[in-house]
């Protein structure tokens, strides 16, 4: 019965009294409850899981999405964080390709004084490629992007085990010979 007075007992202190912690409050009675976020169905792909595409999308641009997530770079997204942005993207890029189609189909149309006039696609086209720009940009989707944000397609994949182990010093390290002899 020692161990009850030296304090290594859990729930026994030295003085003889019980430090037991106090019960978890019902969940019901808790204060400050966020609201659960709505879980984002995912399927997996090899080894990458890959959350389902905004609605409606075309097949070309579905198929785009699947290609983004199947890509190393999707191995670094935080799809908590960065789903709504990828999101963005692949919606205006679906919109991008349906102006686009109307467009193809007539390129001049009547105006007002039913002169013959570019198409008004044709400007939000431009608008809509300015603003997926951004984002490409912003998500690293060109291999300038990729660069100005420090990331290497080969590089993606590495966890933070892989950029430990490289940290860790090599026995042939000729700077450790020198601390030795010093």
């Amino acid at each position: 019965l020692s161990f009850l007075l030296d304090g290594s007992h859990p729930f026994f202190s030295p003085d003889g009294f019980f430090d037991v912690p106090a019960p978890l409050k019902p969940p019901d009675r808790k204060q400050r409850q966020r609201p659960r976020r709505r879980a984002t169905h995912l399927r997996i792909a090899g080894d990458i899981e890959i959350p389902n595409p905004p609605p409606r999308l075309l097949r070309v641009t579905r198929d785009q999405w699947e290609a983004y997530w199947i890509s190393p770079l999707a191995s670094a997204v935080e799809v908590g964080t960065d789903l709504p942005a990828i999101q963005r993207l692949f919606t205006l890029r679906d919109e991008r390709e349906r102006a686009y189609r109307g467009y193809r189909k007539d390129r001049l149309v009547s105006g007002s004084k039913d002169q013959e006039v570019l198409n008004p696609l044709a400007r939000h086209m431009s608008t809509m490629d300015t603003e997926i720009r951004q984002l490409e940009d912003r998500l690293g989707l060109t291999p300038k992007a990729r660069a100005q944000l420090g990331i290497t397609i080969g590089a993606a994949k590495r966890t933070l085990d892989d950029l430990n182990r490289d940290l860790e010093l090599d026995a042939e390290d000729p700077r450790i010979v020198l601390v030795d002899e010093a």
